[in-house]
């Protein structure tokens, strides 16, 4: 499963089920993901305030139920929140055209799941994907850290660094990424709109907390709850930009009624009828 994973990303991840044995967690819990980031991955703790990890600890500490600690002998399982992080790590790696899995796709993949502990912790210091995206992405961190092992020629032919590369919001996207996620948005021909983002009413799971758009949930208020003005917050089928309420660029992008498009993808491939088809040796 970590065969991808850079020596600092596994390192992470054992980290991580040391914390979740220290905690009595009987599984690795995104938070202890972040605590094994942390230990890891020095660049982001330079960015955070003096005492912040100490302050995550306490965070985490206080969220937990108190149970005695598990000897690290004992094989935890991830959870199905961590496994969604990890999946979602991967996601972020194969749309730069990474070969490898880093520290900073790990906490990308935090970021991007939002209802968990550690996204809640990350974002109270005010960190955000899309910040980190730009902030950590095009850096020679990912050269030394990428794994030595030789991967195989029909690997590396389609992710290596030769791998034409798209700059999409200020971040740099593998090429045949973005085009799938073109092609996915294409399969059905529907009408785009230019609109401004307003927040929309949403169904909330009363335990959990999660968001749904499926009304039909409503009937069960025992369960459920509509929320008016629930819906916060849509992203990009593209490059996941951030669309929101707001007066600048977030508040405003193309929808067709279901999936929403930033402004700068519409008029970047919706307006290049070729882009599907093409090499993409003149796309920047």
């Amino acid at each position: 499963m970590f065969e991808r994973y850079t020596e600092k990303a596994r390192r992470a991840i054992f980290f991580a089920r040391y914390e979740a044995s220290q905690f009595g967690s009987p599984f690795i819990e995104t938070e202890h993901l972040l605590l094994g980031v942390l230990r890891e991955y020095k660049r982001l703790v330079s960015t955070l305030p003096v005492g912040a990890v100490v302050l995550v600890r306490k965070q985490i500490a206080a969220l937990a139920p108190p149970r005695p600690a598990i000897a690290t002998s004992v094989d935890l399982p991830i959870s199905k929140a961590s496994g969604r992080v990890l999946a979602l790590a991967a996601e972020e790696a194969e749309g730069l055209g990474h070969r490898y899995i880093g520290c900073q796709h790990i906490l990308l993949g935090l970021l991007r799941e939002e209802d968990s502990i550690s996204a809640k912790i990350l974002r109270h210091f005010g960190a955000t994907a899309e910040q980190v995206r730009k902030k950590f992405w095009q850096t020679s961190e990912h050269e030394s850290s990428a794994p030595s092992r030789v991967l195989p020629p029909s690997y590396r032919g389609r992710h290596s660094r030769s791998t034409n590369l798209i700059k999409l919001r200020g971040a740099i996207w593998n090429a045949d990424y973005v085009r799938e996620a073109v092609r996915r948005c294409c399969e059905v021909k529907f009408h785009w709109t230019r609109t401004t983002w307003k927040p929309s009413d949403a169904v909330v799971e009363r335990k959990t907390g999660k968001i749904s758009l499926n009304f039909s949930l409503a009937e069960d208020s025992a369960e459920f709850e509509l929320v008016k003005d629930g819906w916060k917050k849509d992203l990009c089928a593209i490059c996941r930009w951030e669309l929101f309420e707001a007066e600048d660029d977030h508040g405003t992008g193309f929808t067709n009624g279901r999936d929403w498009l930033c402004t700068e993808c519409y008029e970047k491939f919706w307006d290049r009828p070729d882009f599907i088809a093409g090499s993409f040796g003149n796309m920047t």
